[in-house]
């Protein structure tokens, strides 16, 4: 393995970091300051490429992670379980599995779909702090990288306590406030490619799902529930039929190479690369419903 990588320029003049032996030296600069070098960490294992590679970026640092949790509900993909399962293996940490199906029904029952997803991260969000608290973990480990919204509030907080940009800063801070943790985002300086880089430097390899993903250009996936269309209501029927449908869309693109979903219940069906034979095949095996 080589011994550092270079990030893009991007990162190193909008977040003023070069490589990756500068952010390893930030971080544990950042955990000596705050006192928390030896402290309980809980790592959000979504089994993707970012939360895969800040939980390993952690353990090369030797850091304290001491369990990983990967959220589960009824309409979430099982290749994401078992990618979940897969590198807590790889970086020997042991794993929970927590149910929010019940959350989730109650908490999106009438709520439009563009809501979903934020709901269901809030549910996340309460549950890992509850299992922080068991655990007497001080710290919860996040793949959000430089693409992430929260790069706002946590350079706001890092301007009010310093009076400057302080980049080298952002990896450790208690944002959002309301939750009163530590949250370690070790990768919330890197653009897309340079986690790309240091997916492959740690040898990681992720299986994908096949659906289009959430951000055009960068294609990060996540569950079915985020294709409800964003006016329509939420019901238990509609997020049925956005697994069931989308599992059949995701299996097929798998086997042929491309990526799709599609969104309800206004049946728009996204294809990339957009070409007519795909579309045909997926046609074909929803019995022309679309």
């Amino acid at each position: 393995m080589e011994n550092n990588i270079l990030f893009t320029d991007w990162t190193s003049q909008k977040r003023n970091l070069k490589d990756l032996n500068q952010l390893k030296k930030d971080i544990i600069k950042n955990f000596e300051e705050n006192n928390l070098k030896d402290k309980k960490i809980i790592a959000m294992l979504s089994g993707g490429k970012d939360s895969s590679t800040a939980l390993a970026l952690a353990k090369d640092l030797n850091l304290n992670v001491c369990l990983c949790v990967h959220f589960v509900h009824k309409w979430s993909w099982d290749i994401s379980k078992e990618q979940a399962q897969k590198i807590a293996n790889k970086f020997e940490v042991p794993i929970m599995f927590y149910d929010i199906t019940e959350d989730l029904k109650k908490r999106t029952k009438g709520a439009k779909g563009g809501s979903i997803c934020r709901i269901c991260k809030d549910i996340m969000k309460d549950n890992i702090m509850k299992i922080a608290e068991r655990e007497g973990a001080e710290i919860i480990l996040t793949g959000d990288t430089a693409l992430e919204k929260i790069s706002g509030p946590i350079l706001q907080y890092l301007r009010e306590k310093y009076g400057d940009d302080k980049f080298d800063k952002m990896e450790l801070t208690p944002v959002p406030k309301r939750y009163k943790k530590i949250f370690f985002r070790p990768l919330i300086r890197c653009s897309y490619k340079d986690v790309i880089r240091l997916k492959d430097y740690y040898g990681i390899e992720i299986k994908r799902i096949h659906e289009v993903g959430d951000k055009f250009g960068y294609w990060r996936e996540g569950c079915p529930l985020q294709y409800c269309d964003y006016d329509t209501t939420i019901t238990e029927e509609l997020l049925d039929d956005l697994y069931i449908y989308n599992k059949k869309i995701t299996d097929l693109a798998r086997k042929y190479g491309f990526r799709a979903s599609i969104k309800l219940p206004s049946k728009e069906l996204m294809v990339v690369p957009n070409k007519r034979e795909y579309i045909t095949m997926i046609k074909e095996i929803l019995d022309i419903w679309i």
